[in-house]
C-alpha cells in the first residue's frame, strides 16, 4: 500500500484538512498529573501524557472540521447522548440501564452527530485539535495497518481510500422558503469570461502551520486582518456578443436577451465576439456578473453589496489590474452589520473597502504581485484622487515591516527559533495587538488576528495568525448557529 491511500480532493482546503504529524514536546500543565500541551503545526492541542509522547506519529485534525462518521462510529467516539451512533453501543445501554453512567462515559467520545472538532479550554488552555492514532485510524481503514505512517510526516490529505475523511465544518441552517421565480426557468445566458483573465484569491493558510517558511532575514509586513466579506474586482477581457458579425445583424435591434437566447443555438462559425475590457466583480466564490442576462439568485445579505463597489470603482481600476479587498461594517441603508458587532467606526447603514492585495498582468501575459505597501499606496492615491468615493475607503493597516530577527531581538535564532517567534507573535500585545480589543472598531470586540507576507514574493501566499479571543467569539457564535458568507462559502 502506498501514500496514494491518503489523497487530497479538488475541494480540499489546506486550513480544513488533517495532516501525519510528529508530536514534539509535551509540557506539563501546571495543576495536573495526567495533562500536557503539545505544539502540532504550530497549534496548541491539550492531551493525556500516557497516550501522547513525544515523538509520535499521528494524524491532527484541526478545530471546526468534520471528521468521517463512519470513522467516529467505529472508534467509539461519538458523546453519551449519541451512543447509539457508536460501535459499542449495546456495551453503553447496558451501563445506562444499570444506573452507571459515568463508566458509560468512559466508554465514549466527546463528538456530536455532526462530527465537529471543537476546541475545548481545559486547565485554561485551549485545545485546538484533535489527535488520531495509527490504531485508530486502522480501526477505520485497515489498509493503514500496511503503511509506515513515519515516511508520511507532513503529508496533508481530506480522502483516505477515496472516501472523504475530513472537511470544514458548516452549522446546520434552515433553508429559506423561496418565492417561485418565473424568471428562474431555463434562463438563457452567455459566458462572458476569458480563461486566465480572472481569479479569484488564494487560500490563506494559518501561519502556525507554515511558520518553517520564514527566515529570520525575511522582510515581511504585518498588517491587520479585518472580519467582513471579501470582494474582488478586476478591470479584465471579457467577450462581447457580435451579432453584426453573423446573417443576423437585425438582432443589434434587438435586446441581449434575445441574442443571448438565440446564441446557443447558432453554428459555431457564427458565434462571433468582440473582446472588450469590462470591470468583472465577485464575492469569494462566485463571479457576479459572469453572464449576460442572468436572473441572480438571492445573495445571503439580500443585498448585492459587491455590486455597490463594482459601481463606486467602475472606471477607477486600470485595464489588467484585479484588487481584492473586504467590505466591513453594515449593509448600505441597513442596521445589519456585514459581521455581528464588527462595526469598523462605520456609521449605521454604511460601509468601507480596505484593498489588501493587487495583481497586474505584464505584456507578456505574466502576472505581477503587488507588495503590501504598494496596495496602501494605491488606495491613498485613490482617495486623494477620487474625494467622492474616499470615505467608502479604508487603507489596509500596516503594523510592522522588517525582519522577526530584528521585531524579537531577544529570540535567538538558533534552535526552537520559529516556534519561539511564533508564540512572542500570539501574545504581542504592544505591536500586533494580538488578544485586545479591535481598536478600529467602536464595540467592544476581539481583534481577529494578522496577516503576514513577505516582501518581493512573487509566490501565491500570505499567512493569518487569529487571535484565542476570535476563535471563542467565533466557536460561540457557532454553537448558536450564527454564522456569517465566509464560513458557508468556506468549502465551496
Amino acid at each position: 500500500m502506498t501514500d496514494s491511500l491518503f489523497s487530497q480532493s479538488e475541494q480540499m482546503k489546506q486550513e480544513y484538512c488533517a495532516t501525519i504529524v510528529r508530536i514534539g514536546e509535551v509540557k506539563a500543565i501546571e495543576g495536573s498529573d495526567f495533562l500536557g500541551v503539545t505544539l502540532v503545526n504550530g497549534i496548541e492541542v491539550v492531551v493525556r501524557k500516557e497516550s501522547v509522547r513525544e515523538g509520535d506519529v499521528m494524524i491532527f485534525a484541526p478545530q471546526e472540521t468534520a471528521l468521517n462518521l463512519r470513522f467516529l462510529s467505529v472508534n467509539n467516539q461519538f458523546e453519551l447522548g449519541e451512543y447509539e451512533l457508536n460501535a459499542n453501543k449495546s456495551e453503553v445501554k447496558q451501563l445506562l440501564d444499570a444506573d452507571r453512567k459515568d463508566e458509560a462515559r468512559q466508554l465514549v467520545g466527546y463528538f456530536g452527530k455532526r462530527g465537529r472538532v471543537r476546541a475545548m479550554k481545559l486547565r485554561g488552555i485551549y485545545s485546538k485539535g484533535f489527535l488520531i492514532s495509527p490504531a485508530m485510524m486502522t480501526a477505520y481503514c485497515p489498509q493503514v495497518a500496511d503503511i509506515r505512517l513515519e515516511d508520511l510526516v507532513g503529508t496533508d490529505f481530506d480522502t483516505v481510500g477515496g472516501e472523504l475523511f475530513i472537511e470544514v465544518y458548516i452549522p446546520f441552517i434552515p433553508k429559506k422558503k423561496e418565492r417561485p421565480n418565473r424568471y428562474n426557468r431555463s434562463l438563457p445566458k452567455y459566458d462572458r469570461m476569458i480563461e486566465g483573465q480572472f481569479a479569484f484569491h488564494y487560500d490563506t493558510n494559518p501561519l502556525a502551520k507554515e511558520i518553517a517558511q520564514i527566515r529570520p532575514d525575511d522582510v515581511v509586513t504585518l498588517s491587520v486582518k479585518l472580519h467582513g466579506t471579501s470582494v474582488i474586482l478586476g478591470n479584465v477581457l471579457v467577450r462581447m456578443p457580435k451579432a453584426a458579425h453573423t446573417p443576423f445583424a437585425w438582432l443589434n435591434r434587438l435586446t441581449d436577451k434575445a441574442y443571448c437566447a438565440l446564441w446557443r443555438f447558432l453554428p459555431k462559425a457564427l458565434q462571433k465576439y468582440d473582446e472588450v475590457y469590462d470591470l468583472v466583480y465577485s464575492s469569494r466564490t462566485v463571479i457576479k456578473n459572469q453572464y449576460i442576462n442572468l436572473k441572480k439568485a438571492p445573495d445571503f445579505y439580500e443585498s448585492d453589496i459587491w455590486g455597490e463597489y463594482h459601481d463606486l470603482l467602475l472606471g477607477k481600476i486600470p485595464q489588467d489590474m484585479i484588487v481584492y479587498g473586504e467590505i466591513v461594517g453594515y449593509l448600505t441603508g441597513s442596521d445589519s452589520m456585514i459581521q455581528k458587532d464588527y462595526d469598523y467606526q462605520c456609521e449605521r447603514g454604511t460601509n468601507r473597502l480596505m484593498l489588501y492585495r493587487i495583481t497586474t498582468r505584464n505584456a507578456d501575459g505574466t502576472h505581477h504581485e503587488w507588495d503590501v505597501e504598494e496596495v496602501r499606496q494605491f488606495t491613498l492615491r485613490l482617495m486623494d484622487e477620487c474625494p467622492d468615493i474616499a470615505p467608502r475607503l479604508h487603507p489596509i493597516d500596516i503594523l510592522y515591516h522588517g525582519t522577526l530577527r530584528d521585531l524579537y531581538p531577544d529570540i535567538p535564532v538558533s534552535g526552537y527559533w520559529h516556534e519561539r517567534v511564533l508564540e512572542a507573535m500570539k501574545h504581542d500585545t504592544q505591536t500586533l495587538g494580538m488578544e485586545l480589543r479591535e481598536p478600529l472598531c467602536r464595540q467592544n470586540v476581539p481583534r481577529e488576528g494578522i496577516v503576514l507576507r513577505k516582501d518581493g514574493d512573487q509566490v501565491l501566499e500570505a499567512w493569518k495568525l487569529k487571535t484565542d479571543a476570535f476563535f471563542a467569539r467565533e466557536q460561540k457564535l457557532i454553537d448558536a448557529g450564527d454564522v456569517d458568507i465566509e464560513m458557508l462559502t468556506a468549502n465551496a
